[in-house]
């Protein structure tokens, strides 16, 4: 029965993978060309700390981190996520020829949210100056609501 279940898996697999449109990138080929040392090159960050000021609480925030490939092979990401729940990230999907540049976003939903926040997005590539890399931003979150009097003690 095991058996019958794990060949049922991989026949889905395959099928599911081959509805790939042209347009879209080929991931599991980038990741694999990624891991290949021979394959590093270089990234310069043109901002990986951004501040995105004072919002209201519920409000969205997109940040946009930019980078440079300032290798001689084509740059992948290969995993972006964030460091929580309340944001969620986007990210340039395709090789980064030399000389080129790409993005990572990040969307911020202050609901929930307030005071100063320090939120971060993780970045992994395959470049020699390092592999993974931390993208922070920060910002004050207001609430509308009204905060209690302070309790007077005597």
């Amino acid at each position: 029965m095991k058996q019958l279940f794990i060949i049922a898996l991989a026949v889905a697999a395959m099928s599911c993978g081959n509805k790939k449109s042209k347009n879209q990138p080929d991931l599991a080929a980038n990741v694999k060309a990624a891991n290949d040392t021979a394959n590093f090159t270089e990234i310069q960050w043109i901002d990986s700390v951004a501040n995105f000021g004072t919002v209201n609480a519920g409000q969205k925030v997109e940040v946009k981190f930019i980078f440079k490939n300032i290798g001689n092979k084509p740059l992948f990401l290969t995993d972006v996520h964030p460091g929580c729940g309340c944001t969620t990230s986007d990210y340039t999907k395709e090789p980064v020829a030399p000389g080129k540049e790409g993005w990572v976003t990040g969307i911020f939903n202050s609901e929930g949210q307030h005071g100063e926040v320090h939120k971060y997005i993780n970045v992994t590539s395959n470049t020699r100056n390092a592999t993974d890399h931390r993208l922070s931003f920060t910002g004050t979150v207001k609430s509308d609501e009204k905060q209690p009097e302070p309790v007077k003690t005597n």
